[in-house]
């Protein structure tokens, strides 16, 4: 069986329509959203209508929390409030919408892989609201928290997202460090064979940006099963079109995030 993944789309219909037709070049089994369908760019009527009719099995982001107004954000992501601001004003006029992100799962388990936007150990507990604090950045400090619940897991593979950079951490069969880590090419994508009594936290990237790692390109990752391996791709797509559009957006065009990716994406063309 083959699993593919993908979240962090942002808006971004570009990036989604590339990664589309690459899940339709490869034909896996099946298929998971990793939440953020969403959020930052001023587009998301684009990303949620299209997500909607395709049905895929989809986690629910804090990007799309935020603008279904499930929580609150941390005071001090004045950029990422005015984005949140801007989608939820959008979306709140297409009917179903809200309801549509408000009802997304906070974690999908699997037979052997658990599926979720950042990471299955600091979701709330069961029958408690999730808050801004459930989608804190796996940096060495949380993850070297995260090592002895990941040991205990039942599932032997995370799939997340929300960091916007591609990863594979590898965690030895005794569960005290980090084996090894692997990271993508700029250009490249990348296959992670997998070790039998080893556990592998998948961080698959984003889809539509921003890219943190100054790679303008969508990321998806795919599982497979039987030849136990995984392989995360950097999918290139026409970012023209995209880049025309927030540079002459009058609100989110002021942000200092999008304009640093708006430059991103002008370095990035040929």
């Amino acid at each position: 069986m083959r699993c593919y993944f993908f979240g962090d789309i942002h808006g971004n219909g570009y990036a989604l329509e590339r990664v589309l037709t690459h899940l339709d070049e490869i034909n896996p089994d099946r298929v998971f959203c990793l939440g953020d369908v969403v959020g930052w760019l001023p587009f998301g009527d684009r990303s949620w209508r299209r997500m909607r009719g395709l049905a895929i099995p989809t986690v629910a982001g804090n990007h799309d929390l935020l603008v279904a107004g499930c929580f609150t954000d941390d005071p001090r992501q004045l950029d990422r409030m005015q984005a949140t601001a801007y989608n939820a004003g959008l979306l709140a006029t297409y009917p179903g919408a809200i309801d549509y992100l408000r009802s997304l799962p906070l974690r999908i388990e699997c037979e052997d892989f658990t599926v979720v936007h950042h990471s299955p150990f600091d979701l709330p507990e069961a029958g408690q609201p999730p808050t801004i604090g459930c989608f804190a950045y796996l940096d060495d400090t949380a993850l070297q928290r995260s090592l002895e619940p990941w040991r205990q897991s039942p599932q032997r593979l995370i799939f997340s997202g929300h960091d916007h950079l591609p990863a594979v951490f590898e965690l030895a069969d005794d569960g005290q460090m980090i084996a090894a880590s692997y990271r993508p090419a700029a250009a490249d994508s990348l296959t992670v064979p997998l070790q039998p009594r080893h556990r592998y936290w998948i961080k698959v990237g984003s889809v539509g940006g921003p890219y943190r790692d100054q790679v303008a390109a969508a990321n998806s990752a795919l599982y497979d099963r039987n030849a136990q391996t995984i392989t995360l791709y950097r999918l290139p797509y026409p970012t023209q079109v995209l880049r025309k559009e927030l540079e002459s957006h009058r609100f989110l065009g002021n942000l200092a995030t999008i304009q640093r990716y708006r430059q991103l994406l002008e370095q990035s063309l040929p």
